[in-house]
Order: C-alpha cells, then structure tokens, then sequence
C-alpha cells in the first residue's frame, strides 16, 4: 500500500518534471522582439476640398530587419510572423481636429502595398491617437531593406494650416531561433 502511494506521489511529478522541460525547449527554441518606427509626413498648407481623400507617402524607411533579426539570433527565413501591434498619430502644433478619416499602407518595392491602420472618424481635441490595425503579416514589406507608409486623410476643414503629422509604429516579431 505505501510503494503505491509513493508511487501514485512520484508519478504526477516526474509528468510535470517532464512536461517542464519539453516546455522551456520549446521556448528556447522561440523568439519574439519588437521593432519600433518613427516618420513624418507634411501636410502642406493649402486650400483643399472636403470630404475628398488625399493620399500622402512618406519617404523610403529602413527596416532595419537584417541587423534586428541578428540581434535577437534569427534570420529572414526563420521570422513565421510579423504585425504591426501599435501605430500612433499626433501632430506637430493643434490638435487633430482638421481630420476627419485616415487610412495607412505599407508598401515595399516589389510587394505593392496592405492597409494595416485606419481611424474613422477621428475624435475632436486630440493631439495624439492608436489607430485601429489591421490583423495582417507584414513580413513580406519587413524583410524588404526600405519601406514607405501612403497616409490617406479625408480633411474636414477647408482651409489647412501646414502640419506635420508623426507616425509612430511598433512591428512585433515571431521567429525561431538560429540552432
């Protein structure tokens, strides 16, 4: 009776020992990072319609993606995944208020381009604002050496100071580590 209760002790021990281990391998074996962009875009002081997009695109941005992925000990080809998990919008002076949508792509030579963001409509009196993401992988444009954002923006004013809106995104990397 003792060996099996001693027996009946040692078993659910010696699975979770095991179950343990095969866990943090598993774990060893993955990687996840995060990578942050930062861009602006002007938009010029002018007299526009209302109502009407208008597309803006931000000069080419460096992924970065060979030296991050040699960073955290992986390479292009062992990334499963890649989405943007935040995308952040404010502005220079003002507030946002001159906005009424706004709708951004990724886009990479040779890939075309994915929305990945939108907000409509755009609150009133906000200086900063999270976009609404798409659930999309990117890892396709993130592997790319130079990137570019196109910002369309519907304004709801007729008559645009010059602003410059900053875009601030953060890229969240699965991937397998190099064995």
């Amino acid at each position: 009776m003792k060996r099996l209760l001693s027996l009946s002790l040692l078993l659910p021990f010696l699975f979770c020992s095991l179950s343990c281990k095969k866990t943090k391998e598993k774990v060893d074996e993955l990687t996840e990072f995060d990578i942050s962009y930062s861009n602006n875009i002007s938009v010029p002081s002018q007299t526009m319609s209302m109502n009407v997009p208008v597309d803006f695109t931000t000069p080419d941005v460096p992924t970065q993606s060979v030296s991050k992925f040699s960073e955290h000990k992986t390479t292009e080809d062992l990334v499963s995944e890649i989405k943007f998990t935040k995308m952040r919008v404010s502005v220079s002076s003002g507030n946002l208020d001159f906005l009424k949508s706004l709708s951004v792509y990724v886009k990479a030579s040779g890939v075309g381009e994915q929305l990945i963001a939108t907000k409509n409509p755009i609150p009133t009196g906000l200086t900063t604002l999270d976009l609404d993401l798409q659930d999309v992988n990117i890892k396709n444009f993130i592997i790319q050496p130079n990137i570019q954002f196109r910002v369309t923006v519907t304004i709801d004013a007729s008559t645009l100071a010059g602003q410059t809106l900053n875009l601030a995104e953060t890229a969240h990397v699965k991937a397998t580590l190099i064995k």
